[in-house]
């Protein structure tokens, strides 16, 4: 199976492509690429397919020490400005589409896992599911670059986890109930 390789475009993950279809993109040495063997993001010029395609474009050999690393100068965005992006809000710039590694990412949301687990054992099993399966979105939307996605995770996650401890907590109430209810009744009956 071929790889399928994505890249950051303003902070946004695009793709999948295959190796030939990324090279056709408007990618540079800089760029942001990732694909299911990596472990995270990393510059394109640090994949080995890709440095004989900037090779080419340049018509010399890859030298990693003639980029810039620091702040590249590549300003591919158009004239229109896109909604600010939870890594422009951070305080990253969104003029440039390639990664400044002295940008900050905004900070991981909370994934709320934990009580998830509690409340899938304790409580009501469907809803904690949901609520660990959104707890596990978090992190994985994070580390491609997807802090929105991230956010929304973490609320889902935090939203079904106190749903299923409040639903859980109203069946133990009416459990109780109903058992004082027929102990009651044969008291009564004796």
């Amino acid at each position: 199976m071929e790889k399928e390789y994505y890249y950051l475009k303003n902070g946004m993950k695009q793709g999948p492509f295959t190796l030939d279809a990324l090279k056709k993109e408007p990618i540079n040495p800089d760029t942001q690429v990732y694909h299911s063997e990596a472990l995270d993001f990393a510059p394109a010029r640090t994949f080995p397919e890709l440095q004989s395609f900037f090779a080419e474009d340049r018509g010399t050999t890859v030298d990693e020490s003639s980029y810039n690393r620091r702040e590249p100068n590549y300003n591919t965005s158009a004239g229109t400005p896109s909604p600010q992006t939870a890594f422009e809000a951070a305080g990253n710039g969104a003029s440039s589409s390639t990664y400044n590694p002295n940008m900050q990412r905004p900070p991981m949301p909370e994934n709320y896992l934990v009580w998830a687990i509690l409340v899938t054992i304790c409580c009501c099993l469907p809803l904690g599911i949901v609520s660990i399966i959104n707890a596990t979105k978090v992190s994985s939307a994070y580390a491609v670059g997807d802090y929105v996605g991230a956010e929304k995770a973490s609320k889902d996650a935090k939203k079904w986890a106190i749903w299923g401890a409040v639903s859980g907590g109203v069946f133990v109430l009416l459990y109780l109930l109903f058992v004082v209810v027929v102990a009651a009744a044969g008291f009564m009956d004796a």
